[in-house]
Parts: C-alpha cells; sequence; structure tokens
C-alpha cells in the first residue's frame, strides 16, 4: 500500500512538471520578423554574409551574387529545432530572386530567420 502512495506521489509530480514546462514553452513569445526585398540592381558580384539570431533560431548565410543575380546561398549555420527542413526554401529565393516566398510548413520561424539573414547580408557592404 505504501508502494502505491509512493508511486501516485512520483507520478503527479512528474505531470506536474510535464504540465509547467508545456505552459512555459507555450509562453516563449518570438517576435514576429519582418523581411524586406532587396534591389539587386544596386549589388555588384561577390559573396556576402549576413546572419540573424531569432532566440529560437540562429542563421549565418553566404550569399553569391552575380550580374545582380543571386546564385547560390550557403547555410554556414543553422541552429534549430525542428526547422531544417526550412534550409531548401533557399532554392525558391534564388528562383525567384526574392525573399518574397513563401516560408515552409511547419518550420516558420526557420523559415523567417533563413530569410532575415539573406536579407541582412545582401544589405552590408560586400564582404
Amino acid at each position: 500500500m505504501k508502494k502505491l502512495k509512493k508511486r501516485s506521489k512520483v507520478l503527479l509530480i512528474i505531470l506536474g512538471i510535464l504540465v509547467i514546462a508545456f505552459f512555459a514553452v507555450k509562453s516563449i513569445h518570438v517576435k514576429e520578423i519582418e523581411v524586406s526585398n532587396i534591389d539587386l540592381n544596386i549589388l555588384e558580384d561577390g559573396i556576402y554574409k549576413g546572419s540573424h539570431d531569432s532566440t529560437l533560431v540562429k542563421v549565418r548565410v553566404s550569399v553569391e551574387v552575380e550580374n545582380h543575380t543571386i546564385k547560390t546561398i550557403v547555410i554556414d549555420e543553422h541552429q534549430t529545432g525542428l526547422g531544417k527542413k526550412a534550409e531548401a526554401m533557399t532554392e525558391k529565393i534564388i528562383e525567384k530572386q526574392s525573399l518574397q516566398v513563401d516560408g515552409i510548413t511547419g518550420a516558420t520561424v526557420s523559415s523567417n530567420t533563413i530569410k532575415k539573414a539573406i536579407e541582412d547580408a545582401l544589405s552590408k557592404d560586400q564582404q
């Protein structure tokens, strides 16, 4: 009987910890990331480096520009939880030559952070 009470207490404590952890994670607020488009006509050929840290996701990129066109986007670093699939979005950006592309479903924060890192790269002076 004592073992049953002890197990019940342990289970209640574990359940309580899980409930607290759930609400703690739900309460993390990631501010909205606004991404502006870049005028590629003003960029010279070269490789541009940028980064963005949105608390839950951190991204560093290298963007190659040639003849006012994005040729390649390399994700040098992507610290994320489940947003690894957002890296495929770089192909859409190259195809459309624009940051105004839809993010990857289920990887919204990573998608926006990648776009913001690319914006950061292309908004800076050439590296």
